[in-house]
């Protein structure tokens, strides 16, 4: 694979991170490795299984790919692929994704659209791909015929201009195999960058009708097009009866950006204010909330926001594990102080095992790095007490990234509510954060000689002191490696 196909992806938002390659690390992102059974089952692919004919259902759960083993980079995308392959004549497919250049998934949607299933696409307008141009030689480009494939200018219910974009990931079927109103959310573009070089994660659901009408009637909106800011919408998968939705008790709750946001109105902070890190269990002791992050990019004004609210939970005694795909270095360093507790766990999933091939790609004169690896996933776990609620299990997941731009486009931002989902993303969370190949440390450990009195006793009741060297570890929070300001992240 050519390092082009890297900077293809990386090249929106990034402040991309520098690792030294570990021992035996592949020597690139297409280097074949043997997938263990243990690997299958332990944080890359949840859901049940395949069928065929007229007993296949559609995918369930959550799918994980993994950019270093290629025989897991398509583990998402081939579920998708499956799904489109059994839609029926009559049915119905619309997708809203960034980014789009995966010739199978093209394929397979001309063929089923060829069946006589509508085939509907919204992509953001950064790109024209192959892809692409296959999908619109079959099916043309008008956004309101049954059949189209049409790209939102500067976002679809946004305000156009230059900084905002269609980000959003979502699949929906209104039929496939056995299966009815399927939908597929979470951080994955249909890129060979997202398969080969990124983590990303996609949830399927089904058999939520009402949920599925609330996606359908968003996509239906998003394709108008505005030009002017459209309030953002949430929902539920239940009907509108004057009871506000609640992401602590609802099976789902959907929230449909753009939204923009600060610190007294972000729903990250709205999220982060209903944890509560040690509750009481009863008998004298406390029960610890657990809390995962995995976050493809963190940066600006509101990226060092959260990172206060992120720390300030750690300091209140949650386990807080924080993985993150690229971050600016302000709000690293407000991420990474150290608290009473000592600092949060933080690692990145950002590894460049070939930093001589970086290049200038802003122009401004200094080479920026480009990333083998990184994350591109935005799942938030939660397992402990929320809203009151004691013993939840929750999982936040979509397209929204934890950065300043993000707020303004049109985004997904999904909560699943269950101790097996939760369960699911968290062994994924465990096989990026435990493993050297797929994480490193985000922090910097130096070691330094420091002069350490020793008083000693002596035999006449006086004292004296002499003076040894020890050698210690200093942990501090450093700059990553330089990207361009304006790039943005699919």
């Amino acid at each position: 694979m050519k390092r082009s196909a890297v900077l293809l992806c990386v090249g929106m938002l990034l402040t991309p991170l520098l690792a030294s390659s570990p021992a035996g690390a592949a020597p690139r992102a297409t280097t074949t490795v043997t997938a263990t059974k243990h690997l299958a089952r332990k944080g890359h692919g949840g859901g049940k299984g395949h069928g065929g004919g007229h007993r296949w259902k559609a995918p369930s759960g959550p799918f994980f790919n993994d950019p270093h083993i290629r025989s897991r980079h398509f583990t998402i995308e081939k579920r998708v692929i499956d799904t489109i392959r059994h839609t029926k004549r009559g049915s119905s497919i619309r997708i809203g994704v960034y980014s789009f250049d995966r010739m199978p998934v093209a394929n397979a949607l001309v063929a089923a659209y060829r069946r006589g299933v509508h085939v509907q696409m919204l992509l953001n307008d950064h790109q024209d791909t192959r892809a692409m141009k296959v999908i619109r030689g079959a099916i043309g480009t008008n956004r309101y015929a049954k059949s189209f494939i049409y790209k939102c200018k500067e976002s679809c219910r946004g305000t156009a201009n230059e900084f905002n974009n269609l980000h959003s990931k979502f699949y929906l079927f209104t039929k496939a195999g056995k299966s009815k109103d399927v939908i597929a959310v979470g951080s994955a573009n249909m890129m060979l960058n997202a398969a080969a070089h990124q983590w990303n994660d996609l949830y399927f659901l089904s058999g939520q009708p009402v949920l599925f009408k609330q996606y359908t009637n968003l996509f239906t909106d998003m394709k108008h097009d505005y030009s002017k800011r459209q309030p953002a919408r949430l929902f539920c998968g239940r009907p509108v009866d004057g009871v506000p939705c609640d992401d602590s008790t609802d099976p789902y709750t959907t929230w449909a950006f753009p939204k923009l946001s600060g610190p007294k109105n972000d729903l990250v902070l709205d999220m982060l204010n209903k944890i509560q890190c040690l509750t009481p269990d009863g008998n004298g002791g406390q029960t610890v909330t657990h809390l995962a992050l995995s976050m493809h990019t963190m940066r600006g004004n509101r990226g060092d926001y959260l990172a206060a609210a992120i720390r300030q939970k750690f300091a209140e005694g949650c386990d807080f594990r924080v993985d993150y795909g690229l971050i600016g270095f302000h709000t690293k360093q407000i991420l990474g102080a150290a608290t009473a507790r000592g600092r949060i766990p933080l690692r990145s999933t950002g590894l460049d095992y070939h930093p001589d091939d970086d290049f200038d790609l802003n122009h401004d004169g200094e080479d920026d790095v480009i990333l083998d690896y990184y994350s591109h996933q935005k799942y938030f776990v939660i397992q402990g007490t929320y809203n009151g609620k004691p013993g939840t299990n929750l999982v936040l997941t979509g397209s929204s990234n934890w950065a300043s731009l993000s707020t303004a486009n049109d985004e997904i931002w999904q909560t699943i509510q269950g101790a097996d989902v939760a369960q699911k993303y968290l062994d994924n969370f465990n096989f990026e954060w435990n493993s050297s190949r797929n994480s490193r440390d985000a922090y910097t450990t130096t070691y330094t000689d420091f002069r350490v009195p020793v008083t000693e006793k002596l035999a006449d009741g006086t004292t004296r002191t002499t003076y040894r060297t020890e050698r210690r570890p200093v942990v501090t929070v450093e700059r990553d490696p330089k990207a361009p300001a304006e790039a943005w992240a699919d």
